[in-house]
């Protein structure tokens, strides 16, 4: 029956209105990252409000833990785009061998995560972490390189469910997943054990809520009913299999680890130039304007479903169909976004700085760079639709290493030291990078879906 239900969604993505199907997979995606945002929304204001630590510490180690899990990330965003192509070309049996040997390589990432427990001080000093971050969180970091290992199993098991269009099974799994992190947090921080919270018990109350999913995302996946089923006995690290996948997943992480420790470069060069009150601030704009670009990465991570199967289906028309759809939709939801966050701005820096209107002030100056980048992120989004889809991950880690390291650290360095700019220059270098880039990812994918007739590696393609 799951069988069943599964091919008429690939029937939809493959033949139905192309408006409708973006919708049906991108919304449920878009509730998904809204609820993982909002947690962390809800953890550094737990951490402020209640004074349990330096809401910059998350911050910090938040982006050295993000730096680290775009291996994860990369490999099931390789895979994924794989088993999406083939299961969009009707090869049932060849999708389900590349989610075996998915699930195989993810196991021993996951491995590799939990080595950098053992030698975490060491490395944030590599990092140039301050001294004080190191002394009050290591076990705030511990705890979240278990949780990394954890997602990254997770994260399979959602490449899997996306490849085949089944979005809304994620978001409940997310909504169950959010009710037992807050409920935790709460229980944690307003009962008899507040005495012994601290940021180490935040980590933990995530850690048991990712604990959750990767209960049941396992058994699913090992399932006989799972179209895509895991069985012990099938998996493997298949040479060939793995290397497809590497091919893809490989420039996703090189540009998703650069990109990360460029944020951690900038963190470490704001906090000397401007104090670690700045960087806090910063982090707290790029959660402003993250609320936005969630939902833009949603519709970005959907376009990316629709493209494989149309592509693995030779129908280039759909998947034509599918940009300007998708960029449409996108730049009504960054301009939107614009108006709200333009309008509620006083109200949002209160909220994330209640009792400071110095700290408020900063986080404005900040986020009012950010904020107009929206349109052009929405033009990034929609190219990378493209591009992920046809497996040109090469075009988008040039994309995020150009964003960092051509137009974002040199633009912030010459107003950091020449030019000695306030702290709004992290806000203007974030502008700068993101704008320039999204007029060349789009510029970029016009010209690419342009030449695709005549390339003849695409000449199957139906347009």
């Amino acid at each position: 029956m799951e069988n069943n239900k599964a091919l008429r969604k690939r029937e939809l993505i493959l033949n139905g209105s192309m408006l409708k199907v973006v919708l049906m997979i991108a919304l449920p995606l878009v509730f998904y990252n809204l609820c993982n945002y909002m947690y962390g929304i809800f953890d550094m204001m737990i951490v402020q409000k209640e004074k349990i630590g330096d809401a910059a510490d998350i911050v910090v180690l938040d982006q050295i833990k993000n730096m680290i899990s775009t291996l994860g990330g990369a490999v099931a965003t390789g895979g994924g785009i794989i088993i999406a192509r083939k299961y969009g070309e009707g090869d049932i049996k060849l999708a389900k061998r590349f989610a075996n040997t998915l699930f195989s390589l993810a196991l021993i990432v996951a491995g590799i995560t939990l080595l950098f427990i053992p030698f975490g001080v060491p490395l944030l000093k590599i990092l140039k972490t301050d001294q004080s971050t190191i002394d009050n969180a290591m076990g705030y970091y511990n705890v979240q390189m278990c949780v990394l290992a954890i997602t990254t199993m997770n994260n399979v098991y959602i490449s899997i469910e996306k490849s085949k269009g089944n979005t809304l099974l994620l978001f409940i799994l997310n909504i169950m997943v959010i009710v037992i992190k807050i409920s935790l947090t709460l229980i944690f921080v307003y009962t008899g054990l507040r005495k012994y919270v601290n940021m180490t018990w935040i980590a933990a109350a995530t850690l048991i809520a990712q604990l959750s999913i990767f209960s049941f995302g396992m058994v699913s996946l090992f399932l006989p009913r799972n179209i895509l089923q895991i069985r012990i006995k099938e998996l493997n690290l298949d040479g060939k299999k793995i290397l497809n996948i590497i091919k893809i997943a490989f420039p996703v992480f090189v540009g998703r680890f650069l990109f990360s420790f460029g944020k951690v470069f900038v963190n470490s060069k704001a906090t000397v130039v401007y104090g670690k009150q700045c960087v806090g601030a910063l982090g707290i704009s790029n959660t402003i304007a993250g609320s936005v670009q969630n939902v833009i990465n949603s519709f970005e991570d959907a376009g990316a479903t629709i493209v494989s199967q149309n592509l693995g289906n030779n129908n280039g028309k759909r998947i034509k169909s599918l940009f300007i759809i998708n960029l449409i939709y996108l730049l009504i939801i960054a301009c939107f976004g614009l108006i709200l966050l333009i309008a509620f701005q006083n109200q949002i820096a209160r909220f994330f700085a209640p009792d400071d209107l110095e700290y408020q002030q900063m986080i404005l100056n900040i986020v009012k760079y950010e904020r107009v980048d929206l349109l052009f992120v929405a033009f990034t989004g929609a190219s990378q639709s493209i591009f992920y889809g046809f497996g040109k991950t090469r075009i988008t880690m040039g994309l995020s290493m150009a964003t960092l390291f051509v137009f974002r650290i040199p633009a912030l360095l010459i107003m950091m030291y020449p030019m000695h700019l306030n702290y709004e220059a992290c806000g203007i270098a974030m502008f700068l990078s993101n704008s320039i880039t999204g007029v060349i990812a789009l510029v970029w994918s016009l010209i690419f879906l342009k030449g695709l007739k005549n390339n003849k590696k695409y000449q199957n393609l139906v347009f």
